[in-house]
């Protein structure tokens, strides 16, 4: 028997230790028993899209201890250029994927495969399919091909229709725990303190920690938010940083983000300091609150930096 190549080995064990109910899933695809529609559910950069390819790898594949990643299949598969994958997913500089290219993939579905075995259908960020993209989708689901599976993935599954979720099976992604995201990078080759610190500031998203890694702009937020939470000085220094944090507001939610896993970062100290990681808590969770409401960005960062400001004068 072909052993399976050391990088889709590791993928795969990786994901098993992510979430218990993903090892039983992996195996239901290579065992050709997959469901006729599946939707993977979880914020940016957490897996779904990486997941996804390997998951239809094992339906495509034509080798053993699928997927093998040896034969031409799978091959094909890993980059998208199966004849039997069919990707739908939001064209350049386009945030949605429109109608007319929901009736082109049904189009391609009502001719033969083009290669023997089974057909998968991946469709990305289906979030962001509009309205009438997804209900022209709705047939299809409803009345699969036997032969044809559905791959989906989501971030936000309000933007996805009822009919839609209603006949996919969901598997919502976590977050992935710190450890976890460190063998990622280091699979990347990002190591020692480097991806000790991108997979502190990941938020259990290793795509994120991969994309904020030669993102020189967000290491100038981060420097910029790193003397508000950790120089003192009191309100002395306010006007100063609320000039430089109202440049952030391109980055606010990456801003935030930040915020709370250095304040999570500093729980693990003691006296002032987390004191300090509690009142970080409490302002990121009232200025998500605030930009729900359409708060402006100055004001709610000013709001923020005060409230810090102010216990680092009490301290």
């Amino acid at each position: 028997m072909t052993e399976r190549p050391q990088a889709a080995a590791r993928q795969a064990a990786l994901f098993g230790r992510l979430s218990a109910g993903l090892p039983p899933l992996m195996q239901q695809y290579r065992q050709l028993a997959a469901p006729h529609a599946l939707m993977l559910s979880g914020p940016f950069g957490v897996g779904k899209s990486t997941l996804a390819g390997l998951l239809a790898q094992s339906l495509l594949c034509q080798g053993e201890g699928r997927p093998c990643e040896t034969c031409p299949a799978c091959k094909q598969a890993g980059n998208r250029s199966h004849p039997n994958l069919l990707l739908v997913s939001a064209q350049q500089r386009q945030r949605s994927v429109k109608v007319e290219q929901a009736r082109a993939l049904l189009q391609n579905l009502a001719a033969y495969p083009f290669a023997k075995g089974p057909r998968v259908v991946m469709l990305e960020r289906v979030d962001t399919f509009t309205p009438q993209a997804q209900n022209a989708l709705l047939k299809a689901l409803e009345e699969p091909d036997s032969a044809t599976c559905f791959i989906t993935t989501c971030e936000n599954e309000n933007a996805v229709l009822t009919t839609i979720r209603s006949r996919c099976r969901i598997v919502r992604l976590p977050p992935w725990p710190e450890e976890l995201v460190l063998e990622v990078l280091l699979q990347h080759q990002v190591n020692g303190q480097e991806a000790q610190e991108l997979a502190r500031i990941a938020m259990g998203s290793p795509g994120k920690a991969l994309a904020t890694r030669d993102d020189s702009a967000f290491w100038q937020m981060k420097d910029s938010l790193d003397q508000m939470i950790l120089q003192d000085g009191g309100m002395a220094r306010f006007p100063g940083l609320s000039n430089r944090l109202r440049e952030m507001k391109d980055r606010a939610g990456q801003a935030l983000d930040y915020l709370e896993a250095a304040a999570l970062g500093l729980l693990s100290s003691t006296g002032a300091s987390s004191k300090r990681a509690r009142t970080i808590l409490e302002g990121v969770l009232k200025a998500r609150e605030q930009q729900a409401s359409n708060l402006s960005w100055q004001a709610i960062i000013d709001g923020l930096l005060m409230n810090i400001l102010e216990e680092q004068q009490h301290a």
